[in-house]
């Protein structure tokens, strides 16, 4: 059984702590059945695409940026101009409307979970993966060893086309933007630091109509804010 997604429980105002327990306890109900598992990686199933793309990015921004927090509150949106909102929970003024997104090559990481599906692995450097559109099945392909500074700059690459991507549209004057981006090759402190120079250098300008430019990583070691416009309201 894959459990039910329902609009009104997405909408609905949750502090950190409430987010983060609703998000953990939907990956354990995914989790419990091969229908669950495959529905969660593939995206399959009413508003699982949404969950996995804006609520966990969402989940991990919250936990970054206001773990333990009671006094403001989060609220995913469905069919609006903005994905979330953030909020004081006391008075409930809106503080930010919130853009999300992943800085993942999209077609490619749908691949990988198939690979993942049909292979047990999901591989992070070679070739890039291949669908065969008789069987429908990914070609079984093994990682590759790669030049670090390279995968360096794919990740960094595919950041700034993340916000390039949403930068294109014009949003209420506060707000700020989520980027999840992936981890898997920023390891040392060398590493964040040529990705701080990288975004303040490149990225920041990018985002010039956010007040705020956000980084979580999938993999929850990096959490990284970047004030752009000053006077936004803050907490």
């Amino acid at each position: 059984m894959i459990p039910t997604l329902t609009e009104t429980d997405f909408e609905r105002r949750r502090t950190q702590a409430e987010l983060r327990d609703w998000v953990d306890n939907l990956h354990r109900s995914f989790s419990h059945t091969i229908e669950g598992k495959r529905a969660l990686r593939l995206k399959k199933g009413h508003l699982v695409k949404k969950f996995m793309e804006e609520i966990w990015p969402l989940a991990l921004f919250a936990d970054a940026f206001y773990r333990g927090r009671s006094d403001v509150q989060f609220q995913p949106a469905i069919g609006k101009s903005y994905d979330a909102r953030l909020f004081e929970a006391s008075t409930h003024p809106v503080l930010h409307h919130l853009q999300i997104t992943q800085s993942f090559d999209g077609y490619q990481n749908h691949l990988r979970m198939l690979h993942l599906d049909e292979h047990g692995r999901a591989p992070v450097t070679g070739p890039k993966l291949k669908k065969d559109k008789t069987s429908g099945h990914v070609q079984e392909t093994w990682p590759e060893a790669v030049c670090h500074e390279h995968l360096l700059a794919q990740t960094f690459e595919a950041i700034r086309a993340a916000v390039q991507g949403k930068s294109r549209m014009r949003y209420e004057s506060d707000t700020s933007l989520i980027v999840e981006i992936e981890d898997h090759h920023i390891h040392s402190e060398s590493d964040r630091r040529t990705l701080d120079d990288f975004a303040r250098s490149t990225l920041v300008p990018v985002a010039a109509r956010f007040a705020t430019l956000y980084f979580v990583s999938d993999r929850e070691r990096l959490a990284i804010k970047y004030e752009i416009h000053a006077g936004c309201a803050s907490l």
